[in-house]
């Protein structure tokens, strides 16, 4: 059996993840004797590598307390284990498809079989981004301003891909916000895909369509005005996200300690990775492989001695990256194997919302059976 155009790409990218592990590896034995490379390994200190772990525990709790806060003041039933779950889903898809596209259309599919409206799960998605993207850019910005000379001293001739950074994660906040305050702008858009669509046969019913994304989109924005006449409960989502960054980036100092290095301190480690992670984060492949581990190499090659640095940046990407498609993996598996309380999950409460519920398209997996409903 042939497989499929998805199919294809799911194996592309899962080979060049394992690629670019292969390389780092290829990279660390090739810079030294390759039992020096497992010492070094088998030297790391334990305990500083619990406080990594520690470190991607808050983020992963963050992200799905983040999504279950949002439920809960938007008035939604949503059980903890549930939004816990939909944070490691959109985790995996985010690590593992280009410019992490995959996630959030996994997560409404995801939420969407346990009784929560695409619109509603939508809105949280997108306020959560919102909140991501306005916390690492403030962190960020912060972090250069105080650090200046450190910064422009480490990246050098490389400070045009931190401005490039800073420029693209600023387009996509702006995104959002046209998303959420400009429904004609919006409404357009959704009308020229499913015309689109339409005419690649795609989909049959033109209007059926158009009327259920425009449902969609209708609770959408219902549930962002809400939060936008309760600038408090923003400001809060806002807070925990920029906990749930510096948390995520901080694993970085851990794995420093880990390897019995004390010479810089936690402020310049964090400013450094801030650096590398809003540079890094323009790069459309899986995870922003390639970027990450080639800017880890320049940016702390200067922290990190010369004999450590490559071990140093497959535990660090091992922690914050690998990692997250380890757990996200078994939420997925368990995610689909729940198909009994799938059935139990609360009905709509509306007319409007079952319609919407019924025929939203899940991922792009099944982007062709979504628009046909």
């Amino acid at each position: 059996m042939k497989p499929n155009k998805q199919t294809v790409k799911q194996i592309l990218n899962a080979l060049l993840i394992a690629g670019t592990f292969a390389m780092v590896l290829y990279f660390a034995f090739q810079s030294g004797d390759i039992t020096k490379t497992g010492e070094a390994l088998r030297s790391v200190n334990p305990w500083w590598l619990l406080g990594g772990l520690g470190c991607f525990t808050m983020y992963v709790l963050f992200e799905g307390g983040i999504l279950q806060l949002y439920f809960r003041l938007q008035g939604a039933r949503v059980r903890v284990a549930d939004s816990m779950r939909c944070g490691l889903i959109g985790m995996y898809y985010s690590a593992i498809t280009p410019a992490a596209t995959g996630g959030q259309p996994m997560q409404v599919f995801s939420m969407k079989k346990r009784g929560v409206s695409p619109g509603l799960t939508g809105s949280a998605l997108a306020v959560k981004f919102f909140c991501w993207q306005c916390a690492l850019l403030l962190s960020g910005a912060v972090a250069w301003a105080l650090n200046t000379r450190l910064v422009a001293d480490t990246l050098q001739q490389g400070i045009w891909m931190l401005r490039l950074g800073f420029f693209l994660n600023g387009i996509a906040v702006a995104g959002v916000i046209l998303l959420a305050v400009s429904r004609n702008t919006v409404r357009a858009i959704i009308i020229f895909l499913v015309n689109l669509a339409h005419k690649l046969k795609l989909i049959k019913d033109r209007e059926r369509t158009s009327s259920k994304w425009d449902a969609a989109l209708q609770e959408f924005h219902a549930s962002v005005d809400l939060m936008t006449q309760k600038p408090l409960w923003f400001f809060t989502l806002f807070l925990l996200s920029v906990v749930q960054v510096i948390s995520y980036l901080s694993a970085t100092y851990f794995v420093y300690r880990g390897f019995g290095l004390n010479t810089v301190g936690y402020p310049h480690i964090l400013t450094i990775q801030l650096s590398l992670y809003i540079a890094a984060s323009f790069t459309p492949l899986p995870g922003a492989s390639g970027a990450q581990e080639g800017g880890f190499y320049l940016f702390f090659r200067g922290i990190f001695p010369q004999a450590v640095i490559l071990p140093a940046l497959l535990v660090w990407r091992f922690l914050t990256y690998y990692l997250s498609i380890i757990v996200g993996f078994i939420a997925v598996v368990t995610d689909g194997g729940g198909s009994g309380r799938r059935k139990r999950a609360k009905k709509p409460h509306t007319a409007q919302e079952a319609e919407v519920m019924e025929d939203t398209p899940p991922h792009l997996t099944q982007l062709k059976e979504g628009l046909q409903t």
